[in-house]
């Protein structure tokens, strides 16, 4: 695909940039059960806009991909791997899986991937 494929969706105003050599970017892909994309749009907002309140979140966005609208990516930034590792114990992201895999909105569940900027 190319760069820039994705729709940003419910996003904040781009923040600065910060360089942090213990920052930690997160992608967690999810494949939407056709017909629930809607379903999870809605969700996510309710998981982002709690996200963004937490310590250590640089950014969180749910994105779109604009040629399988059934793919869809949280994009993340943290500060450091403890402020990720409390995020992955909140409250609001079980109740977001809860949701998720209850209205069988997703299939198989996220992919998730811890990446460290090198340039």
């Amino acid at each position: 695909k190319e760069h820039g494929s994705s729709s940003l969706i419910n996003c904040l105003p781009q923040r600065a940039h910060v360089a942090m050599a213990d920052a930690v970017y997160v992608t967690a892909t999810f494949k939407v059960t056709p017909g629930k994309e809607a379903d999870f749009i809605e969700a996510g907002k309710v998981v982002c806009e709690a996200t963004r309140k937490e310590e250590g979140c640089i950014y969180y966005d749910l994105v779109q991909d604009q040629e399988d609208g059934s793919c869809f990516q949280m994009v993340e930034k943290w500060t450091s791997a403890a402020a990720l590792d409390a995020h992955g114990k909140s409250d609001h992201v079980g109740a977001f899986g809860k949701a998720c895999t209850e209205g069988g909105m997703w299939v198989g569940g996220p992919v998730i991937q811890r990446l460290t900027q090198r340039a």
